[in-house]
């Protein structure tokens, strides 16, 4: 099999992307896939998450300014699944090389000689559309987008969707949307479900069925450094990331 390279995006911030990227690669490392995950945000939440310090890591960033090669900042966090962690670097380096000579391809350089040791790369977005999330759409073949239900949240689809427009006319023409997941759903709330019900009329199948429900122990394994699974395999947040990584295998 074809390394799938997965970006999971949202310009907006507390979407769910970091909590969806972890999971998701936590439960194909334990079904026994090779899976590498990149923090392209600066904020480094993902690499936090993963129980490292990410102050004292060399980055990704240092890949891209020839400091180090890429194998050098791959970290394993467990068995199957590797991390390549950022920091506040990557907020230094996308403001002076922002447009320069082939900045958007930088990530998609730079993984190309390890690709094929993974089964599944995910990269982790940050919130915004800047220079690291261009990087993650060069390189990517498909993307996630992570989505609360709230009318606040559906506002900035539009601009994303032109973005990935963009990059399919310009270098990446195969990039695929792979599919849109609700995250945070309150079930009991009357106005939450009219979204989804919305949602699923105007982008049809690109909505997964599963929805993650908003569920304590997810806040509570991201304080732990955890996957929800590793955390409470008996959990509703657990059901819901086992349920989709399930629906990602039948996309894929």
């Amino acid at each position: 099999m074809r390394t799938k390279v997965i970006a999971v995006i949202n310009q907006k911030g507390g979407e769910g992307k970091t909590t969806t990227v972890r999971n998701l690669s936590y439960i194909l490392a334990v079904k026994g896939k090779k899976v590498l995950t990149i923090d392209m945000d600066s904020q480094g939440n993902l690499t936090t998450n993963c129980d490292l310090l990410k102050r004292e890591l060399e980055t990704i960033v240092d890949v891209f300014k020839g400091e180090k090669e890429i194998n050098e900042v791959i970290i394993n966090v467990q068995k199957n699944l590797d991390h390549i962690p950022n920091n506040i670097k990557m907020s230094k380096f996308g403001l002076y090389h922002d447009k320069s000579a082939g900045w958007s391809e930088l990530l998609k350089e730079a993984i190309e000689p390890i690709k094929s040791n993974y089964d599944y790369i995910f990269i982790d977005c940050p919130p915004a559309l800047e220079f690291a999330t261009y990087n993650a759409l060069e390189a990517a073949d498909d993307i996630i987008i992570t989505l609360q239900a709230e009318e606040n949240s559906i506002e900035g689809i539009a601009d994303l969707l032109d973005s990935v427009n963009e990059i399919r006319e310009a270098t990446n023409e195969n990039l695929n949307i792979m599919g849109i997941v609700v995250t945070k759903f309150k079930k009991a709330t009357k106005l939450q479900n009219q979204f989804h019900d919305m949602l699923k009329n105007h982008f049809g199948d690109a909505v997964f069925n599963t929805i993650i429900r908003d569920n304590i122990k997810i806040a509570e394994a991201n304080y732990n450094h955890k996957s929800v699974v590793e955390l409470d395999k008996n959990s509703n947040g657990a059901k819901d990331y086992l349920a989709l990584a399930k629906e990602v295998l039948k996309r894929i």
